[in-house]
């Protein structure tokens, strides 16, 4: 099988949490793999198609990039992904559900997304990687050429599986509960005593023999049932909060609306058993850049707020975190340190890498959902998918520019101000150190030079106090409530301090 291989850019982006071993020799690779599925009946689309209804892996063998697999379970997935007249349908691969303990490089079971809905089949790679740069928990990405029987099927994006692999590269742990928040984990109370109400809105992906829900059941009585006031204090004990903003902000700079903060779904909780609190992960980023409307116009969707929600009392972990002003305060930082990559200048060299990686691939899918024009066309140009209602599908490139622009309208609406920053467009003034950092309130200053004043700034630009009294290069926050604040030093040095 002839591979075309091209220059090493950003295929697979490398993440900050740097996965060594598993999966690397298929995400980080650089052009298109090939994957020959051989079922073992000639008609075999009609069981592929059942397996929708059944939910039963089917036994085929497949041999992926002229490695042979045997007894591979195959079974179809999506929801609109697959409810669509295409014969190009979305499936999972699981190598260990028929040989234990056999894996592809390290990894159980690996996801064929058919990119429905994006004539580019950038979307979800794009959001994802982006995620990954930034050390979010996302899954890794790529793309295959997928056979069946001998007939080109069509590219597909190779999406990693969230699960015990996964877990443990990003948090050095797997054998906690994995839930994942679907159909409808919105995260609401439905009290205390009674598990089931809450099996059929999550589906708890591993440890099914314990079965026990107590610890999920606990973090959304938290959510809900706290005093605002004592939100952070309690909720902090129990999930990764400042992680989860910096997911929150990502969803929203990228108009992702078929997640937590629009549909209420689409994503997963790992109880960490390391840290023991729950760190949430991204999923199903594949309607991302405004592909999914949630009822809002095509001008909204460029222009959601950064503090949207869809009915926000239905989303009570992000409506209740926006009621609280430390939270509220750590959202709009976690928003500053994302933003200044959403912008052309980030993406447009990753796109066009991309797009030269998979052009030719594209145009020879038979079973594409577009057509080999519009694909060219979806990088720039707004297009009107076929089928009722005409959907509209931004052009990636416009869209970032455009809502790169909105979120600066957002930010001055909303008087949040993302300062300060510095010439190198970071945060931090690296000549003046505050340790510890974050600090639950004596915060000592290590400086070459005096330390004659002292401002403290809320991330909205106001000013709560100056001092001059700081003695021993120490100043004590203690009296301020939990959450992101500028120091101004000595009325020109700028550093940014987390009180937790």
């Amino acid at each position: 099988m002839k591979k075309s291989f091209i220059l090493l850019i950003l295929i697979s982006s490398y993440c900050i949490n740097s996965f060594a071993g598993n999966g690397d020799s298929i995400f980080n690779m650089t052009y298109v793999h090939n994957l020959y599925i051989t079922f073992p009946y000639p008609n075999f689309y009609d069981s592929l198609i059942n397996t929708n209804v059944t939910d039963v892996y089917l036994k085929v063998n497949i041999l992926f990039n002229n490695e042979a697999y045997t007894d591979v379970g195959i079974k179809v997935k999506g929801n609109s992904s697959f409810n669509n007249p295409s014969q190009k349908k979305s499936f999972k691969l699981d190598f260990n559900e028929y040989v234990q303990g056999q894996d592809i490089h390290g990894l159980k079971k690996l996801n064929f997304n058919n990119s429905f809905k994006d004539p580019s089949f950038m979307r979800e790679k794009l959001a994802n990687d982006f995620l990954i740069d930034h050390g979010i928990p996302a899954p890794r990405s790529t793309y295959c050429n997928v056979y069946m029987n001998n007939q080109l099927w069509g590219i597909y994006t190779i999406i990693e599986e969230i699960d015990d692999e996964f877990c443990d590269h990003w948090f050095g742990s797997n054998d906690g509960n994995l839930f994942k928040g679907d159909p409808h984990g919105d995260l609401r109370w439905k009290g205390s005593s009674t598990q089931s109400l809450y099996e059929t809105e999550y589906e708890l992906k591993n440890n099914s023999t314990a079965n026990d829900w107590s610890d999920l059941i606990s973090l959304i009585d938290v959510i809900n049932n706290t005093p605002n006031a004592n939100l952070p204090s309690l909720l902090d004990t129990k999930m990764n909060t400042a992680l989860f903003m910096k997911q929150w902000a990502a969803l929203n700079m990228f108009s992702s609306l078929d997640s937590y903060i629009g549909s209420g779904h689409n994503y997963y909780l790992y109880h960490d058993t390391v840290t023991d609190k729950f760190q949430w992960i991204a999923w199903d980023n594949n309607e991302a850049f405004g592909s999914f409307k949630n009822s809002l116009s095509t001008t909204q969707l460029k222009n959601i707020d950064i503090y949207f929600l869809n009915n926000p009392t239905s989303k009570p972990l992000c409506n209740n975190m926006l009621l609280n002003s430390a939270y509220k305060n750590m959202y709009n930082s976690a928003y500053c340190e994302l933003k200044s990559d959403f912008n052309n200048t980030y993406f447009d060299p990753k796109i066009d890498s991309i797009k030269n990686i998979i052009q030719q691939n594209v145009y020879n899918d038979p079973k594409k959902f577009y057509s080999n024009t519009m694909f060219d066309s979806s990088f720039n140009y707004d297009l009107t998918l076929s089928g009722p209602g005409g959907l509209v599908v931004f052009g990636i490139k416009n869209f970032i520019a455009t809502r790169a622009n909105s979120i600066q309208t957002s930010f001055a609406s909303n008087n949040v101000t993302c300062w300060p920053l510095n010439t190198n467009n970071e945060h931090i003034d690296q000549t003046i150190i505050l340790y510890p950092n974050p600090s639950s309130g004596l915060v000592h200053i290590k400086s070459d030079e005096k330390i004659e004043s002292i401002e403290i700034i809320d991330l909205a630009g106001k000013s709560l106090y100056k001092t001059s009294l700081v003695i021993n290069n120490n100043i004590d926050l203690s009296h301020l409530t939990r959450g992101f604040y500028i120091l101004k030093i000595n009325h020109s040095h700028i550093q940014k301090i987390l009180l937790d």
